[in-house]
């Protein structure tokens, strides 16, 4: 693997990864985020843009549907 691709999984591991300090912990091993990525950069209809937000968002909506992982709901609810 080169080292764009091992900064990008780096990149989405510390957001979702099993990892500590993750900003939305998901619980993706590093498996899971590199099975992930390659569907996508091999797979998918959007054009890759380079590793950046709309990549990793992307990506982790791979691994919620193929691993059935799950997006932490936040605790601030809005009153209407």
């Amino acid at each position: 693997m080169n080292n764009d691709f091992n900064v990008f999984v780096n990149y989405v591991e510390s957001f979702y990864g099993n990892v500590p300090n993750a900003i939305y912990p998901m619980g993706a091993t590093r498996k899971m985020i590199i099975e992930a990525t390659k569907l996508y950069i091999n797979d998918h209809i959007v054009p890759w843009g380079g590793g950046d937000s709309v990549d990793r968002e992307n990506v982790r909506d791979i691994m919620i549907d193929k691993f059935n992982l799950k997006f932490p709901e936040g605790k601030i609810r809005l009153a209407l």
